[in-house]
């Protein structure tokens, strides 16, 4: 029960990073609730499903499945989580919708992609992808080359 309660709280700690700008230093509990918890050992993988929620602080993620990949060393060797289904992002004044969502913590990338949407204080950025870089909390919206789509702002004033 010991190793799975590590792993827990490794996997709340890692959902955690994939915020960029969020990775304020934190020091509030990190809550992880979801209708099932699997951990399948042979492919290396925990599954949360059923609305998954993690919360710190002002950090939220919302997603119908999350997955953490681990390598030999078990949740001390995480090696990238994904999000799936329609996710949202909720940390501060911020809010990111996507399809999809990768976190590799080798990279410290997020990986935002599909239907992408930012908010903050009456502004929307659409794209079919986000990339956080976590390291230096830099943001790259990009379209999709093969079709029509473009990156799109729309920016107020917040009046």
């Amino acid at each position: 029960m010991n190793r799975i309660s590590t792993f827990l709280l490794f996997i709340c700690l890692a959902s955690f990073g994939m915020v960029g700008s969020a990775m304020t230093q934190s020091k509030g509990p990190v809550n992880i609730t979801g209708d099932v918890f699997e951990i399948f050992e042979d492919k290396r993988e925990a599954v949360f499903t059923g609305e998954v929620v993690v919360k710190q602080d002002d950090f939220i993620l919302y997603s119908p499945k999350v997955i953490a990949y681990y390598g030999e060393g078990g949740a001390s060797d995480l090696k990238k989580m994904t999000a799936a289904g329609r996710l949202t992002l909720h940390f501060g004044p911020k809010t990111a919708k996507a399809d999809f969502g990768t976190y590799d913590p080798k990279t410290e990338i997020l990986h935002l992609t599909g239907n992408v949407e930012v908010t903050e204080d009456g502004t929307l950025v659409t794209s079919k992808d986000l990339f956080v870089d976590v390291t230096d909390n830099s943001s790259r919206f990009t379209s999709d080359p093969n079709s029509n789509s473009r990156v799109t702002g729309v920016f107020s004033s917040g009046g």
